[in-house]
């Protein structure tokens, strides 16, 4: 039998809005430095007042810490407020959040739960 289906709930899904393309790089930088990301993107038209960027990873929180180095501007400076939108299972998504709080001034937004899954919502501030 196999685990694909398991692998799917470990799955953490992020999104980064409303913020400098540099401070986004930097919060993706510390997750991946945490966990495995598979497949970071950035949708959108590009960085403008009329159509922010956003951008999502798909982190698995199963993995553990990463083994990979820290990558550049994950020393957790950040120059402005990060929005932060986190979805999947509870304890995964609680791992996201305590992993941002770590490099992170965090300010919760709200969250809403669903039978399995947590959205969560907060911003990211410098320290």
């Amino acid at each position: 039998m196999s685990n694909t289906g398991d692998a799917h709930h470990t799955l953490v899904s992020v999104t980064l809005s409303n913020c400098k393309a540099q401070d986004a790089e930097r919060v993706l930088a510390h997750l991946a430095s945490e966990f495995p990301d598979r497949a970071p993107t950035e949708q959108g038209s590009g960085p403008s007042a009329e159509r922010p960027t956003v951008w999502t990873a798909e982190l698995d929180v199963s993995a553990g810490k990463s083994d990979g180095a820290s990558g550049p501007g994950s020393d957790g400076t950040i120059e402005g407020p990060v929005s932060v939108s986190a979805q999947g299972v509870p304890h995964e998504v609680t791992a996201v959040r305590e992993s941002l709080a770590r490099a992170y001034g965090v300010e919760d937004a709200g969250s809403a739960s669903g039978d399995q899954e947590l959205d969560s919502q907060f911003t990211l501030t410098p320290r």
